[in-house]
């Protein structure tokens, strides 16, 4: 059930009941081949097909994230990368949380799809269940469900660079090709990273370490056939992991 889509009777005829998800992504940039919005499609999406097997609801996506960072995102230097304060963002989604909560949600489910968000996700998640203790909050990534077989068979013919360097490369835009073939730029697609990944973090950041496309590794490597082997195992971890957790 997407709660945008509900009426107001129809929304209250569920949320005491249901898991709710909350997908989070983030507007950032993602190379010269991929949309602004890869962030909130791919949580979107997954939280969609996971909540059609749970009987689960989706709320609407929060379309805002933490600052992108050089190392893991390109930066804040791209035109188009529109992000939130950390404090901005942990107050939204516990505002978020707390609204629906006294609605009569209980069960909720944080569905991260940018790596910066983090630990602001989980900041909001711990203040909220601080005051509602009948409340619980799962807080994951996509990627947390993936077994290292699958990320293996993935990386087998390019090398996995690891999830933070993962960023407009394979898995992104393999996942892409999945959902929005429409919106994915294929001519466009290029291998990219950095010459020396940078092991410390300097306030501003050296632009020219930065490499220039904000593709921070392999994207040509990315297949349809790739995204299709991740949402087959990505949709079913999460609901294994969601029904441990909440009964459901």
């Amino acid at each position: 059930m997407k709660v945008g889509e509900l009426t107001w009777q129809e929304y209250k005829e569920h949320v005491q009941k249901s898991v709710i998800f909350l997908p989070v992504g983030s507007t950032e940039q993602h190379g010269p081949h991929l949309p602004l919005n890869v962030d909130q499609i791919c949580p979107t999406r997954i939280a969609e097909l996971a909540a059609e097997e749970l009987g689960a609801m989706v709320l609407p996506t929060i379309p805002y994230g933490y600052k992108s960072q050089p190392e893991s995102g390109g930066g804040q230097y791209f035109p188009g990368t529109t992000s939130l304060n950390g404090s901005t963002l942990m107050n939204v989604v516990l505002d978020v949380l707390r609204e629906t909560y006294r609605h009569g949600g209980r069960k909720f489910v944080l569905l991260n799809g940018h790596y910066e968000n983090t630990y602001f996700l989980k900041e909001a998640a711990d203040l909220f269940v601080r005051d509602a203790k009948d409340a619980r909050v799962m807080y994951m990534t996509w990627v947390d469900v993936l077994e290292q077989k699958v990320v293996d068979e993935i990386f087998a013919d390019c090398g996995f660079p690891g999830w933070d360097l993962e960023h407009a490369a394979v898995t992104e835009t393999s996942l892409m090709l999945y959902f929005e073939p429409g919106l994915v730029r294929r001519e466009k697609m290029v291998d990219d990273q950095f010459q020396e990944k940078p092991t410390y973090a300097m306030f501003p950041p050296d632009l020219d370490k930065i490499p220039k496309t904000g593709v921070l590794y392999k994207a040509t490597y990315a297949s349809r056939e790739k995204g299709e082997m991740l949402v087959k195992h990505i949709v079913p971890g999460i609901v294994r992991v969601v029904r441990q957790e909440f009964g459901s």
